[in-house]
């Protein structure tokens, strides 16, 4: 049998959750409700999927599409990886430097 790893992520509201950038960083395709600040992390049909909040039906259909997409399922996961580096803090450090500067 196949396993399947995909981040779901179900909340009905949220700023900026680090288990997002986790899940980018750990190449997982994520499935995120479009809430609170999550389409500001979560570019959708790009690095993740975002679907209504309280939508079984969508949220379902945006596991399989994952599952049964395995080129899209990889792009996801590669553009989701890239913006998860983004996130480093050699990265990050010199622009909190210049903007405390």
């Amino acid at each position: 049998a196949k396993e399947y790893n995909i981040f779901i992520n179900t909340t009905n509201f949220d700023n900026m959750p680090l288990s997002i950038i986790e899940a980018m960083a750990l190449g997982l395709p994520i499935v995120s409700t479009d809430v609170g600040g999550l389409p500001y992390l979560i570019a959708n049909e790009r690095d993740g999927l975002l679907v209504p909040p309280n939508d079984v039906t969508s949220m379902t259909n945006a596991i399989i599409r994952l599952v049964e997409n395995k080129d899209f399922k990889d792009e996801i996961v590669i553009n989701a990886r890239k913006k998860a580096e983004t996130f480093d803090w050699e990265k990050v450090r010199p622009e909190w430097k210049s903007l405390l500067s």
